[in-house]
């Protein structure tokens, strides 16, 4: 069975180096945005910004309250989403884990209110992300089915298997017949995040999962390193956002100070006919004769809003500032945009 790693983040997960997270193959995220009427996830935006920076694709949820109004709770969510000019590749996502006291003749139809305004507004049919149980008991009409329409929506499992194991498949609730999203652990551990995360995988290929986001599949090309002294093909992987075996496969001689590596990376929006990709230098000795940027940091930006902004990466950025420590950034500070 052809799947895709991926995972969904939140406050609890603040701090996360991005580039290391797509090194350990995960191609997707959904991002917390909003709670009831009340809560907006203050990492949300360094979330956004830094998985699209590290080339992944990103979708916004909602955890949705029954028993706060449905088209104030898609207002909200709308409202937030929409401060960061960017509405994502990945459709929106209804997260329903809690009845908050309310009964299912009550569920179903604000369930739906939510639904249609928030595809209304972004153009895409949301996602609904639940557990087994939950769907049973409250997404339910008479008879004991889920509504006619929820065969309409993109379904994403929570269901977490004892051990889970390539080729596994989640149990579908009665009524439901297929997913497209399984949230088969929250208790993962990934290379670039200091905390517990949840996992997930798309039910499809690669291919199929550009497909489903409505975007293009990246394009591959080239840069060059030049290898410094500790270098590992670990720690090159981790900071081109790249895995070590893309890395590995793309430069088969041994590691050693002054080698030149090829960095195979991903470009999202393809080159127009009749171009060809170039390579670039991806370490400080870099001889290049194009103009050098620079960017002042204003308050409340991340090193991950100035790569989106810029088009590059935040592994180049750290690269030719000599910044150590992604998350630690000064306003007034002066950066070099390679």
């Amino acid at each position: 069975m052809a799947n895709v790693p991926g995972i969904d983040v939140s406050y609890w997960d603040a701090g996360i180096d991005w580039p290391k997270v797509r090194a350990t193959s995960q191609r997707f995220v959904f991002a917390k945005a909003t709670e009831s009427v009340t809560y907006k996830d203050p990492t949300f935006d360094d979330n956004w910004f830094g998985a699209k920076s590290a080339g992944m694709l990103r979708g916004a949820y909602h955890f949705f309250r029954c028993n706060v109004d449905a088209n104030k709770q898609a207002d909200y969510f709308i409202n937030y989403v929409r401060t960061v000019k960017d509405d994502g590749e990945l459709p929106p996502v209804l997260d329903l884990e809690t009845n908050d006291g309310v009964n299912k003749e009550k569920i179903v139809p604000a369930v739906k209110t939510w639904l249609d305004r928030v595809e209304a507004a972004f153009g895409k049919k949301p996602i609904i992300y639940s557990g087994q149980y939950f769907l049973q008991d409250y997404l339910v009409v008479a008879g004991g089915g889920p509504p006619a329409w929820a065969k309409n929506y993109p379904l994403w499992l929570a269901q977490y298997p004892n051990q889970y194991q390539e080729g596994m498949k989640p149990a579908l609730p009665r009524g439901w017949f297929n997913w497209t999203f399984w949230q088969y652990s929250d208790k993962g551990t990934i290379n670039g995040i200091n905390a517990k995360v949840d996992m997930n995988i798309y039910n499809g290929t690669l291919e199929e999962l550009y497909k489903f986001a409505g975007a293009k599949l990246p394009v591959q090309t080239t840069k060059t390193y030049t290898v410094k002294k500790g270098d590992s093909f670990e720690t090159i992987a981790n900071d081109f956002g790249v895995t070590v075996r893309e890395l590995a496969a793309a430069n088969p001689q041994l590691l050693s100070a002054g080698t030149k590596l090829t960095i195979p990376v991903a470009v999202a929006i393809p080159q127009e006919s009749g171009s060809s990709p170039t390579s670039t230098t991806g370490s400080a000795t870099s001889t290049s004769t194009t103009p050098q940027r620079t960017h002042t940091v204003s308050a409340g930006e991340t090193l991950s809003f100035i790569a989106v902004k810029y088009s590059v990466t935040v592994a180049e950025i750290a690269s030719v500032n000599n910044i150590a420590n992604i998350n630690n950034i000064k306003v007034g500070q002066v950066l070099i945009i390679p």
